[in-house]
């Protein structure tokens, strides 16, 4: 997972609203008279860029109507990936409130490659799945901390297509075609998202934008066909997909010599900027929001043990709660405006999915229940009372015991069969910003969007009258994609800040 680490330390600041505000007068340095760049932010713009994504779905197996009578339970699939995506748009910057604050409207789309495996419920067969584009048209409301760095919300009306599934037999030897398949499906649904777009100075007109987006899309019903034929087995899938995407570009405004609206930003001299100390240490907590993705195969343990299944995608998802707590430095060098912390974290979760072993006719309630982390973080001041930052570290994650039901009608009948509760060891990499409050002196927002990728475990399937294994277990790989916002209380508040030029 290299690339990906790498691409995600590139994602300096992600989603989250932003409230940046002045700390108490105590905490203020006098600072030279200066001239404040004015940025219009009112026209159009083109931009480009990619990210990375991981999408979920819940699929039901029927057929045999009419009408349709369920014939495999609802199981949870997933799969994730990179995408690159092109988006053009236009904003209007208007005053308000005594504010600043930008409106546009935007389209984009997505060259994707986010890559699952689907095995549906009641087969013994499995295909890769993937989704190979998408496309939005929204609009968005935001609101300018300073004249170059603006915060906002999205929302509006998307489509995804997945390609076409070829299916393979579930059993060795291995890659064998089952003459099957499931057309190429374009979903239809909404998304809402949350970013910062910055203004750089190495080239007038090109700014940066980094947004995290939820999107949910509406039920289809996914025919499996004959491949010979074409024709339809009287089988269909009825799937409900979520994607959860973080994506960063370059976007060039073609107004950048324009002016700014008349309450605007203006070039006048300053006698004081607000200074923050980010060194001592925090408290925080607050919540957010997760999917989880496993790779799944069977073995039996033998001696000798044998892949007894092709592998498998499934996952969940689900609300977070968390508490953190760490310490910060701010570095003297560079003009005071680096930051670097070590941090632990405690995350309540309900991640939750349908787990069903292949080749296996069961399927069960598959959560993540808890997970921690203890890990650094590097930052860079914006502002001074604003800190982006890029952070990495060790991580372990919790998924509670799977007590399975037969996958078969009557459903939810006990098979007599349970996976042992688990926990995988693995790291994490993030990205974030935090901004200093002004209602209550020490008072921070922290928002991060974090990757964590876990080891293989071994997981034996045991008889649940006598608690021994059956002689068949499941090895899973398990991936997490989260953001996350909190708020943060320093203790450091009332310190001396460190002298910077901003």
């Amino acid at each position: 997972m290299k690339k990906l680490a790498l691409t995600l330390s590139s994602l300096i600041v992600l989603a989250g609203p932003a409230v940046a505000a002045d700390l108490p007068a105590r905490t203020y340095s006098k600072a030279p008279a200066m001239a404040v760049t004015v940025t219009s932010w009112t026209g159009c713009y083109v931009g480009g860029g990619g990210g990375y994504g991981m999408w979920n779905q819940d699929n039901s197996t029927s057929g045999f109507g009419p009408p349709p009578l369920a014939i495999g339970d609802t199981i949870t699939t997933g799969g994730r990936g990179y995408f690159g995506t092109v988006q053009v748009g236009c904003d209007y910057q208007f005053a308000a409130a005594g504010g600043n604050f930008v409106v546009g409207a935007f389209g984009d789309y997505d060259f994707a490659s986010l890559k699952g495996t689907l095995a549906p419920s009641a087969f013994a067969m499995v295909g890769e799945e993937k989704m190979s584009s998408a496309w939005a048209v929204g609009g968005r409301l935001g609101w300018l901390v300073t004249p170059s760095f603006l915060t906002y919300f999205s929302a509006g009306y998307t489509e995804a297509t997945f390609d076409r599934t070829n299916f393979n037999l579930n059993f060795p030897p291995f890659g064998v075609s089952a003459n099957l398949f499931q057309d190429k499906q374009t979903y239809k649904g909404w998304f809402v998202g949350a970013g910062n777009e910055y203004a750089l100075d190495i080239l007038p007109g090109l700014f940066w934008k980094n947004e995290y987006r939820f999107s949910e899309f509406g039920v289809a019903t996914n025919p499996i066909r004959d491949t010979a034929t074409g024709a339809s087995i009287d089988v269909t899938e009825d799937s409900k997909k979520y994607v959860h995407t973080v994506r960063s570009q370059l976007v060039y405004r073609f107004n950048w010599d324009g002016s700014a609206p008349a309450k605007a930003y203006v070039k006048a001299p300053v006698s004081s900027a607000p200074v923050v100390n980010w060194t001592g240490c925090y408290v925080g907590g607050g919540g957010g929001y997760g999917l989880w993705n496993q790779e799944n195969t069977t073995y039996t343990d033998g001696p000798p043990r044998t892949r007894f299944s092709e592998t498998a995608t499934t996952g969940g998802r689900g609300y977070l709660g968390t508490v953190q707590g760490g310490c910060d430095y701010q570095l003297a060098a560079a003009g005071a405006r680096f930051v670097v912390g070590a941090f632990g974290d405690y995350d309540f979760t309900s991640l939750k999915g349908n787990l069903n072993p292949q080749r296996f006719a069961v399927v069960g309630d598959e959560k993540m229940s808890s997970a921690w982390s203890l890990g650094g973080r590097l930052g860079w001041l914006a502002l001074p009372n604003l800190l982006t930052y890029v952070s990495v570290g060790y991580t372990e994650a919790a998924f509670d015991r799977v007590d399975f039901t037969t996958n078969a009608v009557p459903f939810g009948v006990p098979a007599g069969l349970h996976m042992d509760k688990r926990t995988y060891k693995g790291w994490f990499v993030g990205a974030g910003d935090e901004y200093a409050l002004n209602f209550l002196p020490g008072l921070f927002w922290k928002t991060e969007y974090r990757f964590s990728e876990f080891d293989v475990a071994t997981n034996p399937i045991r008889d649940t009258a006598t608690g021994l294994p059956v002689g068949a277990s499941i090895d899973s790989e398990k991936y997490t994609h989260t953001v996350r916002s909190q708020l943060v209380y320093r203790f450091n508040w009332g310190g001396a800040p460190i002298a910077a030029k901003y």
